[in-house]
């Protein structure tokens, strides 16, 4: 029996280490899957009509979970808010898109280094710096001018008949015309005195039309130049009030933005009443269209929009500088491995050709 054990011993010291520790063919290993909360708000992440999901934020996932080793579950979200909180109440491992880093929200969530770095800016319609022919026109007609034109056309009539009434009975070859037509001769000389402040082709002869005439030269004076200066400030201010050049611009303004977000907690807290919206596409078609005077969001949102889109612009520089984060659980170890993850990509240039590809 002894000699049987030695033989078995020798036969199995001389199998090749190799052979020894082969794992079958059959044997798969598995990876870790993350479950990730997504919201789609461009270019971070969009879905496409088949459900798919694509975006900065999900390539970089993705260069993410090659480099730590671990696959990704998607769970779909609608608001940075339901993202955060799918987080906190263990339904997700970790959220990604363009989530702000703040200290409120680090106070229930563990955010990673930063993956991207952005801030707050208006976009506006760029459009909104020009004075539009309808917007001319509803200046114009405010009523201090319907009431000065009033009064030019009462003037008008008034002083050109009178003219006419009094000139026409007096040997006045100018006003001998009778009739309708007589009275549009005297309309026509108390427009052409009211506009060239002179008498024109038709002279008054009468002392007391004279005087008439002297008056509504006075008159005209007054009421052209009270029309001019009326109609250049309220272009001068029509103009003004288009154009927003910053959020200290906003108030009294139709504003909209994400509700939950630093954003809107911005606004806020500005003093500034914003009005929710929650798709990106609508947000640019409402400041596009004129339906809202201006769109506070992400930097890096807007500015896409603006390269990509067209018809609107950024209004002033960024403010209140943010870095956006990936979220997970508090004490959650994934934050470390993500950590790692990220400055590996940034160290090898992965991370800055992939930011190039989506914001130049």
């Amino acid at each position: 029996m002894g000699v049987m054990v030695g033989l078995v011993t020798v036969v199995a010291l001389s199998i090749p280490a190799a052979a020894q520790t082969a794992i079958p063919s059959t044997v798969t290993v598995t990876r870790p899957v993350v479950r990730v909360a997504v919201w789609a708000v461009p270019p971070f992440i969009e879905k496409s009509a088949d459900g798919r999901f694509s975006g900065f934020s999900i390539d970089l996932l993705r260069d993410i979970a090659d480099d730590a080793g671990f696959e990704v579950d998607y769970v779909e979200v609608d608001s940075v808010t339901a993202q955060l909180d799918v987080v906190r109440d263990g339904r997700a491992d970790a959220a990604i898109s363009a989530i702000s880093i703040t200290s409120g929200r680090e106070e229930t969530v563990d955010f990673s280094t930063s993956m991207f770095e952005s801030g707050i800016q208006v976009m506006v319609s760029s459009s909104a710096g020009g004075v539009s022919f309808t917007g001319i026109l509803a200046e114009i007609f405010t009523p201090i001018l319907l009431i000065l034109f009033g009064l030019i056309v009462a003037g008008t009539l008034l002083a050109g008949t009178f003219v006419w009434a009094l000139e026409r009975n007096h040997g006045n070859e100018h006003f001998t015309n009778p009739g309708v037509r007589g009275v549009f001769d005297g309309i026509w000389w108390a427009t052409v005195t009211l506009f060239t402040i002179g008498y024109g082709d038709m002279v008054p002869r009468r002392v007391l039309t004279r005087i008439v005439t002297m008056v509504w030269i006075f008159f005209g004076v007054l009421m052209v130049a009270a029309i001019t200066a009326q109609v250049t400030t309220s272009l001068t201010v029509e103009q003004l009030q288009s154009r927003i050049t910053s959020v200290s611009e906003l108030a009294g303004r139709e504003v909209i933005t994400y509700p939950g977000t630093t954003s809107w907690d911005y606004l806020r807290s500005n003093g500034l009443d914003p009005r929710p919206v929650e798709d990106i596409d609508l947000a640019y078609d409402e400041v596009r269209s004129g339906a809202a005077d201006a769109f506070v969001f992400d930097a890096s949102i807007i500015q896409w929009l603006v390269a990509n889109r067209g018809g609107v612009e950024a209004a002033g520089p960024v403010i209140q500088p943010e870095n956006y984060g990936i979220a997970v659980a508090e004490g959650s170890p994934l934050k470390e491995t993500i950590d790692r993850a990220l400055l590996r990509l940034r160290e090898d240039g992965t991370y800055e050709r992939l930011k190039r590809s989506y914001f130049g």
